[in-house]
């Protein structure tokens, strides 16, 4: 686990929910954005970015981890709300977001419906535009995921969750590899802590999304970084995003599945410090330290 100080800190957003997040070091600013029944603890392994002159800003987004909600509706649209407020919260004049999973169409919700004010650079970490599956759209969950799951899902989701969130865990990890009985227990038991009702709420909703319009608005501004082996979505669903994007930015990772930024965080951080140092270069906006 990571070594790296962080402070603490929540904010209280102006529907009565409070948001927690983790902030470290100083430098420009990176948002860190996990996905679907998980957290930020997800993201341990990339704290050590801190000392390379990020300041990490890494929220537990609202019915996830510390942010509980159960007085709320989840949708993505919320938590694209909440983002912009953090944002705001914290002055942050130019950053860069990184979105793994759902973490990547709340980045995409908060660009599509806020604007690209500030945004240096974003990073998409193993995710689709669209999850559900249809005759003109291969490219959702791998295997092939129709509308008319959606409700079975999200029933399951309501109803079994601690079973499901060990299902979900094992999914994480590398195709054709045993995950680490420990480190499995340890994600089902963060993912187990999550309310299942936020997050049959957020499974449905996220399966309404439909991002593809807006991605070549991005160009060469958004990268992608995908596991090779993931379970969740093909190599070549990957390829497709970039061109619909217009980026070349693509990196994919050998011996790695839906988590990439755990199973290979070296080749991560060397992919994701690529791109950052690119577009500090080509923009140098100057750095975001705390206010």
């Amino acid at each position: 686990m990571s070594t790296t100080s962080y402070t603490n800190s929540s904010l209280l957003l102006r529907d009565g929910a409070r948001l927690h997040y983790r902030d470290a070091g100083r430098g420009p600013a990176l948002i860190l954005i996990h996905g679907w029944g998980a957290s930020g603890a997800f993201f341990e392994r990339q704290m050590a970015l801190a000392a390379r002159g990020f300041r990490l800003i890494v929220p537990d987004q609202r019915g996830h981890g510390a942010s509980r909600d159960a007085d709320h509706a989840l949708t993505i649209a919320l938590l694209a709300a909440d983002l912009r407020e953090l944002i705001a919260h914290l002055q942050l004049s130019g950053f860069s977001l990184l979105g793994w999973s759902m973490g990547a169409m709340v980045a995409w919700e908060y660009l599509r419906g806020h604007g690209m004010t500030g945004l240096r650079t974003l990073s998409v970490i193993d995710m689709t535009a669209k999850i559900v599956t249809d005759a003109d759209w291969a490219h959702g969950l791998s295997g092939g995921y129709p509308a008319a799951l959606v409700a079975a899902t999200a029933d399951t989701v309501r109803s079994n969750w601690p079973r499901l969130a060990q299902v979900s865990a094992a999914k994480l990890f590398a195709r054709g590899a045993d995950p680490d009985p420990a480190l499995l227990r340890q994600f089902t038991a963060l993912m187990r802590a999550n309310a299942a009702e936020g997050l049959a709420q957020l499974w449905t909703d996220m399966a309404r999304q439909d991002y593809r319009a807006f991605l070549p608005e991005l160009g060469e501004r958004c990268q992608y970084i995908y596991g090779k082996e993931s379970r969740l979505y093909k190599e070549e669903t990957f390829i497709h995003l970039a061109r619909m994007t217009g980026t070349t930015r693509l990196a994919g990772l050998a011996g790695a599945g839906h988590i990439p930024q755990w199973e290979q965080p070296e080749a991560f951080a060397a992919a994701l410090c690529g791109h950052l140092a690119d577009s500090r270069a080509a923009t140098d906006p100057g750095t975001q330290t705390r206010p």
